[in-house]
């Protein structure tokens, strides 16, 4: 397999709304909607899904942590050291992608978490179908020493040495759990799919919301600088509920002790940021947004968590 960061020139699309999560293929040059077949779920069920992880990564407690929520195919953790050495026929494979859209007036970088299997066409011709995609978020530095790599060598980069805020074991569970089941049961979850009126986040009123403190991070869109630290109660002024904010491999480590909370996962790609508040034991999502040309978590934010639950009430009157 040849290991590089995707170069593409496009043009760029924004729609309205988007979550973490997409389950149904995301072509990457386009960003573009298709069904998957009946035929590609029965071969991913049929298939070993491949798990590469990275360098710094605790493999024992990746299994842990993935292992009983992955029913969708046999699974397998492999580091991403061996892929030179892994065959990838009737395996499929979640790996850690990610490409350019380059134009005149930008330079958006996107990382992600794919999920794919080569397949053959009718006419007898290879391709690689996308069953699902899961934004990633590495910081301003190693989003720069991403672009600053010979491209052979930009995956490596991200797989030894970047910073990437919302992987960990925790959220991986959750974030596979959820595209494990709406593979399982036929569903889909869009990029450009958004939720702030479902009934259940009227629990959040008498739950703490669990935030990740890189949230607090303020980053210059300017210079990229990330060293100033926002104030958590100017942050949270307009959510009048009970909050706590953790580092995020605490709110990992409360995932995978088996603790009943909700927490929220902010993602920052590119200029594209998404929010998404999960339960804990599920993964359920109870709410999440998405706003273009955004860099920062921002008060009106968490304003609009309260201003869906307040949306909620009024349709169940």
């Amino acid at each position: 397999m040849k290991k590089t960061l995707l170069i593409s020139i496009c043009l760029c699309f924004f729609l309205n709304v988007q979550s973490q999560i997409k389950v149904y293929p995301v072509e990457k040059e386009k960003l573009s909607k298709r069904d998957l077949s009946e035929e590609a779920i029965e071969k991913l069920r049929n298939s070993t899904t491949l798990f590469f992880y990275r360098e710094e990564d605790d493999v024992e407690e990746l299994k842990s942590a993935i292992e009983d929520i992955w029913t969708i195919s046999k699974i397998g953790f492999i580091p991403y050291s061996e892929i030179e050495n892994i065959s990838f026929i009737n395996n499929s494979i979640l790996i850690i992608e990610g490409f350019r859209r380059s134009g005149k007036y930008m330079d958006n970088t996107f990382i992600y978490l794919r999920l794919y299997m080569n397949l053959v066409d009718k006419k007898g011709r290879e391709f690689k179908e996308t069953f699902a995609r899961v934004e990633l978020f590495p910081s301003f530095k190693s989003l720069s020493g991403i672009r600053d790599q010979e491209e052979e060598l930009a995956i490596d980069y991200i797989y030894s040495q970047a910073e990437l805020r919302n992987w960990n074991p925790g959220f991986l569970r959750n974030y596979l759990k959820n595209v494990n089941d709406l593979l399982e049961n036929g569903g889909e979850r869009g990029l450009y799919d958004g939720q702030d009126d479902l009934p259940a986040v009227l629990r959040l009123e008498n739950e703490t919301l669990y935030i990740p403190d890189y949230v607090l991070k303020k980053m210059n869109k300017y210079t990229g600088d990330e060293s100033e630290i926002m104030d958590p109660k100017e942050l949270m002024g307009d959510y009048p509920y009970n909050y706590k904010f953790l580092s995020a491999t605490e709110i990992s480590n409360k995932i995978l002790a088996g603790e009943d909370f909700y927490y929220l996962i902010y993602t920052k790609s590119s200029f594209e940021k998404y929010y998404t508040v999960y339960h804990s034991l599920d993964g359920e999502i109870i709410f999440n947004l998405y706003k273009p040309m955004s860099n920062n978590m921002k008060d009106s934010d968490f304003e609009d968590i309260a201003k869906s639950m307040k949306k909620v009430k009024r349709k169940m009157k």
